[in-house]
This record gives structure tokens, sequence and C-alpha cells, in this order.
């Protein structure tokens, strides 16, 4: 059962259709990096982060990821999984809907998408404790990160209240290069409130799925969503050349991540 301190919920409920056939038998969050899926560098920085528990959305089927983390739990990690309910509709909001029932108790709970690492940090978890910290006057926290003008039309963009450069004003989803100021990039990292549900529905912008960052969007046009600029290098393992860049950058940084093996043979 989720308590109402801190829990993380991350989602592992994508198709991953970019690795297929490999991707019909390992869900593409069981890549290693390292000496570790993808997912277990996800769910040891939520918990290093301080969240009192992590729940993982998992695709409906799939047997990979909970014998994984059952093995982390059966190890004294705080950590589970649930299958996606498909009857709240597709898109990377769908597993905040799917756990909407055990979440509108809780004051605030973070989201990390299990595709994506948050590679040299300061302190394991860092960004989101730092988001966690700085969330106490904002119904939403985000991550954000610069990136190149050239690729924008891959991202969701942040814009920025003129005179509160932390601050959320919108977010643009993929737009011309030409029509961007400041290139600041959504980052799969967010510390939310319950109030976020009253924004996630299927919209035609996200072609009928129910968007993360449309609803964040929304949700700044009415109410106090701040960002926070990641320090550490963002990389996704969500298809074979990001996969490739994301193990150059986790080698080259040799970051110390933490593991629930250590000191196990």
């Amino acid at each position: 059962m989720i308590s109402s301190s801190f829990p993380a919920l991350v989602t592992a409920a994508g198709a991953a259709t970019r690795f297929r056939p490999f991707s019909r038998c390992v869900p593409k969050e069981m890549l290693p990096v390292g000496s570790i899926p993808a997912v277990e560098h996800v769910i040891a920085e939520c918990l290093a982060a301080g969240a009192s528990e992590v729940v993982v959305v998992t695709r409906p089927g799939d047997s990979t990821i909970p014998e994984h983390v059952g093995q982390l739990r059966s190890e004294g990690a705080p950590v589970e999984t649930i299958e996606e309910d498909l009857d709240h509709g597709y898109g990377n909001a769908a597993p905040l809907l799917s756990l909407r029932h055990r979440l509108t108790n809780c004051d605030a709970f973070a989201v990390a998408f299990g595709d994506d690492l948050l590679l040299g940090e300061p302190t394991p978890g860092y960004n989101l404790a730092t988001m966690r910290q700085r969330s106490v006057d904002a119904e939403a926290m985000i991550a954000g990160q610069m990136i190149p003008v050239g690729a924008v039309e891959s991202f969701g963009i942040i814009d920025i209240e003129p005179q509160q450069p932390n601050r959320v004003r919108s977010i643009r989803q993929r737009p011309h290069p030409g029509e961007v100021g400041e290139p600041l990039a959504v980052v799969s990292r967010l510390i939310l409130r319950p109030s976020i549900f009253d924004h996630l529905a299927a919209s035609e912008q996200a072609r009928g799925e129910v968007d993360l960052g449309i609803a964040v969007g929304n949700l700044a046009s009415v109410a106090r969503v701040a960002v926070h600029r990641i320090t550490g290098s963002w990389v996704t393992v969500g298809d074979p050349l990001h996969y490739l860049d994301a193990l150059k950058t986790y080698w080259q940084l040799d970051p110390a991540q933490p593991t629930y093996r250590e000191g196990q043979s």
C-alpha cells in the first residue's frame, strides 16, 4: 500500500517498437547500463532521493521486469510492480491513471521514466531530491535541460515566465526550431500533486493519447509549475542509437551508481 509520505512511480509500460524484435521478449528498461538494468538505476535514484517506496508500472503480460523487481524486493528494496490498466487509454501518462486510486491521498509523488537515466549527479538522487525540496509552493516541479535548437522538434519545450526564471508558462510539444528562443526541454523527472489528475485526458494534440507533458502544460495555465534545470547528463535507452550514447556516457563518467547488490558475490 502506498503511504502518504513520498512514493515514486516508475513507468516501464512502453511497447519499445524501435527495439523489435528484441523488445518482444525483453523490455527496453531491462537493457544493461553497466552491470544493472536501466530500470534498476532509476529505482535506485528514486530511493536515494527519499522515496518511501517505488511502484514500477509494466506493460500487460510482461514477466521480466516483475521478476527482476521481485528479486530487489526480496533483498529489502521497497519496490513493487503493477500492470498498466489499458482501460485508461494509451500514452506516457496512462501509468499515472492506473495508480490514481492509490496516489490521490498523497501530498506529492515522484514520476520517473524507466528508460531514461540521470548520470553524473553530484550525489545519488540529487536532482529528484532537490526538486522535492523546491516544490513546496508549486503544484508541480518538472526537470529541464538545454538541448540543441535543431533537436527541439523531438521534445516538449518549456516556456518560462519572463520575470520568473523558474516558473513554467507553458509547454510546447515538438515546436519548429525557428519558434524557440531558449531550447529548454522537458526531462522525464517530475514531482506532482494529485491536482495533476484533473488534467490527464486523451487529446487530439497527442493523437488521442494521454500525454503527461500536455497535462503539465495545462496545469501551468491555472497553477504554479516550476522547473529545475538538472545537474548531470540525461540519457535514454529508448532506441538503439541513444542506447549507444547512454553506454558511452556511463563509462565516460564512471558513476558510482547505487545498487542493491553491493558487497554481494
